[in-house]
């Protein structure tokens, strides 16, 4: 038994991994796009936060569902699993929106420091939802 605990516990570590580097990656693409709209799109810190993640959405979903969470219980219902994902973006837009909103009004337009803090929180929520709710292992019938 304690074997099969270590086998899933070094599964769980590589799946945490490769969803980091995933995210990373998508994170690179809205990083860029949400600096390059905040400094050359004249539109405020909260507005490039929004088209910086969604940015990144899309790369993160191809990454993801592809790369990391390839067991699914939607694996073959890839609309349904589309949708939810859509639906951790939206979680993970709101709570950046909300946090860069909350940073620039209590600290000021810091670009890097809203969008670091705005990252931690999303991260660490969509990850959650992602991993318990779109991509959840399938039931397996006794």
């Amino acid at each position: 038994m304690a074997l099969f605990s270590r086998r899933l516990k070094k599964r769980q570590v590589v799946e945490f991994l490769r969803y980091l580097l995933a995210s990373g990656i998508a994170l690179g693409v809205d990083y860029g796009i949400y600096r390059l709209a905040a400094q050359q799109g004249h539109i405020d810190l909260p507005q490039a936060a929004v088209v910086g993640y969604l940015s990144g959405l899309i790369v993160a979903y191809f990454l993801i569902g592809e790369r990391v969470f390839t067991e699914g219980w939607l694996k073959h219902r890839k609309i349904f699993e589309a949708l939810l994902f859509v639906s951790s973006g939206i979680l993970g837009l709101i709570m950046t929106y909300l946090v860069v909103t909350a940073f620039v009004f209590l600290f000021g337009p810091m670009l890097n420091e809203a969008k670091l803090v705005a990252v931690i929180f999303s991260f660490l929520g969509v990850y959650l939802f992602r991993k318990f709710v779109v991509f959840k292992k399938a039931r397996v019938s006794a």
